[in-house]
């Protein structure tokens, strides 16, 4: 029979500066990219959008 014996919890990873610095631009750089591809499909599906509901009819 084995009994378990308590171990400390470790401590989380800590990243050097480097490491952080390019986790941090890979999210700047994911956050620009998915805004530039909402502005080209907004702009690219805008028209399609008025035609189909026969422009700015009140």
């Amino acid at each position: 029979m084995t009994v378990a014996s308590e171990t400390e919890p470790s401590a989380p990873p800590v990243l050097d500066v480097r490491q952080r610095n390019v986790v941090f631009g890979t999210i700047v750089l994911g956050i620009l990219l998915a805004a530039l591809d909402q502005t080209i499909v907004g702009a690219n599906g805008l028209p399609a959008h008025v035609r189909s509901e026969d422009g700015a009819k009140v």
